[in-house]
């Protein structure tokens, strides 16, 4: 959603650069109409039993606060539940594309969970560790591997035995051509 609000032009009214005008001001009756058109928007994605409590909200910074407040926390049991699933997740006789596409969907998730630590210095926003970026790309790699079925045995040790490692997706390409 704050990904379609940049696009938009519209983040700053959910985390509040753009002010609300006073009530006399000229800018007062577009500041309304933006500020109502995306609390339908932000009304709309949420799950029915959530948009009847956010519905009440008088803005959509209000409303983009109270989402925080009870989606935006770090989830210990939400990230174990994901590693888990991540960990029995096999290609079965699906397609590598169908496999690749849920695991991806898992690491997503994981990462909206535990979002990579990100420093603010200067305007600019810095990926804290380099080096953890890497490990978590390797890991993944490691990931997709360990859930294809025995007919791609070859093909993930000639993978692992690349140096430097392929990257994953490379791994998936090589993967996806290897089954067809």
């Amino acid at each position: 959603m704050e990904n379609f609000l940049f696009a938009k032009n519209k983040i700053g009214f959910i985390d509040d650069t753009i002010v609300e005008p006073e009530k006399t001001s000229k800018e007062y009756m577009a500041w309304i109409r933006c500020d109502l058109m995306i609390k339908g928007w932000l009304t709309i994605v949420v799950e029915k039993e959530i948009r009847a409590i956010v519905k009440y909200a008088n803005t959509a910074s209000e409303i983009w606060l109270d989402l925080r407040e009870r989606f935006g926390k770090e989830s210990a049991p939400k990230a174990y539940e994901l590693k888990n699933q991540l960990t029995t997740t096999q290609k079965d006789g699906t397609s590598v594309s169908s496999y690749y596409t849920n695991v991806q969907s898992l690491w997503d998730e994981i990462q909206s969970t535990f979002p990579t630590p990100k420093c603010t210095f200067n305007g600019c926003t810095y990926i804290i560790g380099r080096r953890l970026i890497e490990h978590q790309e390797k890991e993944k790699l490691y990931e997709f591997l360990m859930g294809l079925d025995g007919d791609f045995n070859v093909i993930k040790t000639q993978i692992l035995a690349t140096s430097p490692t392929l990257n994953l997706g490379s791994s998936y390409h090589l993967v996806a051509e290897d089954g067809r």
